[in-house]
Parts: C-alpha cells; sequence; structure tokens
C-alpha cells in the first residue's frame, strides 16, 4: 500500500477548485496542437476525466490502485497505467504530458527528479509539451509554514485537518483524516512529502534532459509569474529534437 492508497477516499476534499483550472489545461493543449496526453500522478481524474470528456486522448499513469479503482467507477474509457513517474515504460510516445498538483516533487531528491524527467523526455513526440505546475515553495512557507487547514463533507462524516511543516529537505503535509460511520469513529494519519526542489537546479535539469522553458505563469489560471508573491509555478517545456 502506498500513501496515497491511505488518502485516495478524501483527496477531491481538499481539492475542490480544480475544475477552475482545468479550462487552462484544455486551451494549453489546444493552443500548440497536442491531442494525445499522459498525466503522471492521475489521482482520481479530477483533470484527467474533464479532458477526457472534452475529447483529448488521454491516459494516465498512478502508482496508487486505490485511485485507479475510483478513475475505473467514474471514467471506465479512460486508460490507466499503473506505476511509478520515476521508473516507467508505456509503449507508445505522447504529444503531451502532463505533472499537475506537484507531482514532480513527491520524490526524495534532485536525482529522482531528473529521472522522472527523463522518462517524460522519452515518451514525448517531437515538440512535444511537459505542463510542470509546482509549488514556489519559498511563498507558501513564507505564508503557512507550521500552519493547519481544514476540509470536510456536506455532512461532516469526513473531516481531514491538514498540517504544513518544514522538516530538513522537505516540505511535510500530516493528513488527519476523521471518519464518521455507522461503525463509529475513526481516525487516519499519513505524512505527504514534498522535495524542497532548487528552481535553478530544475532549470538546469530541464536543459540537460533536452527541454526548453516556453512559457512560465503563476498558477494554473493564467496569472503572470512573480517570484515574490506566487504560490504556484507553472512551466511550460518543449521537447528539442
Amino acid at each position: 500500500m502506498t500513501i496515497y492508497d491511505a488518502i485516495g477516499d478524501a483527496y477531491d476534499l481538499v481539492y475542490p477548485n480544480t475544475a477552475e483550472r482545468v479550462p487552462f489545461v484544455k486551451n494549453l493543449l489546444k493552443k500548440y496542437g497536442k491531442d494525445s496526453v499522459l498525466e503522471l500522478g492521475i489521482g482520481t481524474g479530477l483533470f484527467a476525466i474533464p479532458l477526457h470528456e472534452a475529447g483529448f486522448n488521454i491516459e494516465g499513469l498512478e502508482i496508487s490502485q486505490v485511485m485507479i479503482d475510483v478513475i475505473g467507477q467514474r471514467a471506465p474509457g479512460l486508460k490507466v497505467h499503473k506505476g511509478d513517474m520515476r521508473d516507467y515504460t508505456i509503449n507508445g510516445r505522447y504529444d503531451a504530458i502532463l505533472a499537475l498538483s506537484s507531482v514532480l516533487v513527491f520524490v526524495a531528491n534532485e536525482q529522482e527528479i531528473k529521472r522522472c524527467l527523463q522518462r517524460c523526455y522519452e515518451h514525448l513526440e517531437s515538440k512535444g509539451i511537459l505542463l510542470l505546475e509546482l509549488p514556489n515553495h519559498s511563498v507558501e512557507i513564507s505564508h503557512s509554514n507550521n500552519s493547519q487547514e481544514i476540509h470536510h463533507n456536506e455532512d461532516q462524516s469526513t473531516i481531514v485537518v491538514i498540517q504544513s511543516a518544514v522538516e530538513g529537505q522537505d516540505w511535510n503535509e500530516t493528513w488527519h483524516i476523521f471518519r464518521h460511520n455507522e461503525e463509529g469513529l475513526s481516525h487516519k494519519e499519513v505524512v505527504c512529502q514534498e522535495f524542497l526542489y532548487s528552481p535553478v537546479v530544475l532549470a538546469a535539469q530541464l536543459q540537460e534532459t533536452g527541454f526548453d522553458v516556453i512559457e512560465t505563469y503563476g498558477d494554473l489560471l493564467g496569472n503572470p509569474f512573480d517570484e515574490s508573491t506566487a504560490w504556484r509555478r507553472v512551466l511550460i517545456c518543449e521537447k528539442r529534437d
């Protein structure tokens, strides 16, 4: 079992505004004329399902069987490959690869980020697009280190408390998932770690792997990027031949 299996049934509660960000991704793919798409860490399909319904030929890569099962129920026609983004092989290449919701930094170190980028390069067509949505950790940490946020469903039968803090080289989000059902009360604690990547090192890794950054945004709403204020770092990267 992965940590993502443990949070799968609470995942959507924490990301209720994803639908607002889907149009940016959809328009970006149309802008560059990309149809075949792979989403890394597809999760419960919050981005992929609406893109699939919009007619894109999208597939997913996911390590959590719980997440894969959720997508199977919601969108049976959406193909999901079970695997690790650091080491996967799919028979075929894609026009675009999506690495959204900070998935690229759900790794242990810079070497693992490089491995992910290399796998992306190998699975993209010529001039393929890699869309990276990353945290801008300096801003996020300055505003929310040692903080907590609360999410719940309508009847509050599931409540998620997330406590965020820097620990060593990681930005840790500790999920406390409280459930109330006919069997009584339950509590589960899961730690989700984001590696505190260096934007400078990442830029060098992209160049070394064979990507050019052709656009940068401050979020998936299309706002401009400002190093001192933006919470997100969105990079549109094109594969060099």
